[in-house]
């Protein structure tokens, strides 16, 4: 029972991801063509084992569930497509350029995807912009200058060094109070008001 659930996920999710364009109509008709398969298959079955009694009983099942999907199918085929609100956007990657107005119309490239105006414009750009960010977004993220932690662990600290030798000189001698702070620095009348 559970396929039916996903396979119902699968054509409204690819009807989504296709919505207004042919691949969310392809999605929705292919989901429809392997449903009907699947009532023609099981009425064949049904004859060859001799159960066309039960067939209806299938059928009533079956039938409700196949509107089911073509209706949410249909609704998320024609859905729109979200635009960002500003004045300007990129046509490769709907970025919002509004703030970059006059950059971009300068010829400058969207920082998104790194496509022009002009080379967006076009089918065979916004597949170059869309290679590019995913090429783009695979490489390792460069390192941020300041947060050199690999290299910080390895040079030597003198102020550290010279905390770590405190820290060392007071443990060794307990009895120090003037060195101990904290509740330590204490003597045993004072921990008791503070416990």
């Amino acid at each position: 029972m559970l396929l039916f659930v996903f396979f119902a996920v699968l054509v409204w999710y690819g009807s989504f991801q296709g919505r207004r364009r042919l691949g969310g109509l392809a999605a929705l008709a292919g989901g429809l063509f392997v449903l009907l398969m699947v009532n023609a298959v099981h009425f064949r079955i049904a004859q060859i084992f001799e159960y066309e009694e039960l067939v209806p009983v299938f059928r009533v099942l079956l039938y409700p569930y196949i509107v089911m999907v073509m209706c949410v199918g249909l609704f998320l085929v024609t859905l729109p497509i979200d635009l960002p609100r500003g004045e300007i956007n990129c046509k490769a990657c709907r970025y919002d350029l509004t703030d970059l107005k006059q950059e971009v119309l300068d010829g400058d490239p969207c920082p998104e995807c790194g496509a022009t105006l002009a080379e967006a414009a076009t089918r065979k750009g916004r597949r170059l912009a869309r290679k590019r960010r995913h090429a783009r977004s695979k490489l390792a993220p460069e390192p941020v200058a300041g947060l050199t932690l690999g290299l910080a662990a390895h040079e030597p600290d003198e102020a550290a060094d010279d905390q770590h030798e405190h820290r060392q000189a007071s443990d060794e001698d307990p009895l120090n109070r003037a060195s101990a702070v904290g509740v330590h620095g204490l003597d045993d009348r004072q921990r008791g008001c503070i416990a």
